[in-house]
């Protein structure tokens, strides 16, 4: 899907994005309730920017006329709409996956999130044969991976480190049964890689390697990063960038509030200042405009040394 944007029309040249369906440089959204005016006034502005959205469980409140209206108006934009995974996990611990699955695609969602999340993660076939159960529903699926506590997180050894062995095997459990990303859970990633600017830059040979490690073993393009809605903007923002600073601005980011996809897509142009980063945080893109006579570099992100002064 095409969308004529204002830069276009000035001729303006920022870092391409992929149009729609794209298989890189997803963003996945949550909606935690938000009203249908609002959705629609965002979905008007920036739904191409957008590719899934994650309808929490506080939907499960929601009268379910308008939450079909709200459903439509996402797929109108060409958005995968997906319960949250909590939904699903609720399902399954009342022995009601199959019957809400049913439910859950004449109300409208084409995508289902399959996590464990706040259950005890269940043996690897199980979890392959409700994949298979799910996309023969005509689902597309997503897998999660992680809890947002280390006490009973079998992919971390501790509270700050990844049992990375065993992420990748959890991943490769839900990729191999038919899931087309996984998300990571934000929450792991966070207490993996830091929570600040200076946290990020201070454990990046202890933490962010770790990171390194489960993707050079999965593909970039197979994860979808959880960034947490709830920790504060500041936050939010850094890890963002760390992550297009790490696997470039094609990364998929997912979690991202509604109301900041905009913000997301200045830090994949590099065209804003995100702090505590020193001059690798500094408008990047046009760092790199600067110094190569208007044309950036192709891998401007990355350009800047960390131990530039960072």
């Amino acid at each position: 899907m095409e969308v004529s944007t204002f830069g276009d029309e000035l001729g303006l040249t920022l870092h391409p994005r992929p149009a729609k369906p794209r298989a890189s440089g997803l963003c996945m959204v949550i909606d935690t309730g938000q009203s249908l005016p609002l959705v629609e006034g965002i979905l008007g502005a920036y739904g191409h920017l957008i590719d899934i959205v994650k309808l929490t469980e506080l939907h499960l409140r929601m009268d379910s006329g308008v939450l079909r209206e709200k459903i439509a108006r996402y797929q109108e934009h060409d958005v995968s709409v997906q319960p949250g995974g909590i939904v699903i996990e609720i399902a399954r611990l009342q022995n009601r996956g199959d019957e809400v699955l049913e439910k859950l695609r004449e109300t409208g969602f084409d995508a289902i999130e399959i996590s464990s999340s706040a259950t005890t993660a269940r043996g690897q076939e199980e979890e392959r044969a409700f994949v298979e159960r799910t996309r023969a529903l005509g689902f597309r699926v997503m897998g999660e991976v992680g809890k947002k506590f280390h006490e009973g997180d079998s992919t971390r050894r501790s509270d700050t480190e990844l049992n990375i062995d065993e992420t990748v095997r959890q991943m490769r459990v839900l990729l191999d049964a038919g899931a087309d990303k996984v998300y990571w859970e934000g929450h792991v990633l966070r207490r993996i890689m830091g929570d600040t600017a200076s946290d990020m830059l201070l454990r990046r040979d202890s933490g962010t390697v770790q990171v390194h490690e489960v993707i050079d073993r999965i593909g970039t393009e197979r994860v979808i990063f959880e960034v947490s809605s709830m920790i504060p903007y500041a936050h939010r923002r850094a890890q963002q960038f760390w992550l297009v600073r790490n696997f470039g601005p094609g990364v998929n980011v997912g979690n991202v509030r509604i109301d900041e996809v905009q913000f997301l897509e200045q830090v994949r142009l590099g065209t804003w200042p995100v702090f505590g980063f020193g001059p690798i945080g500094d408008h990047p893109y046009m760092q790199s405009l600067e110094r190569h006579g208007g044309v950036a570099d192709e891998c401007w992100w990355e350009e800047i040394p960390i131990e530039a002064g960072a």
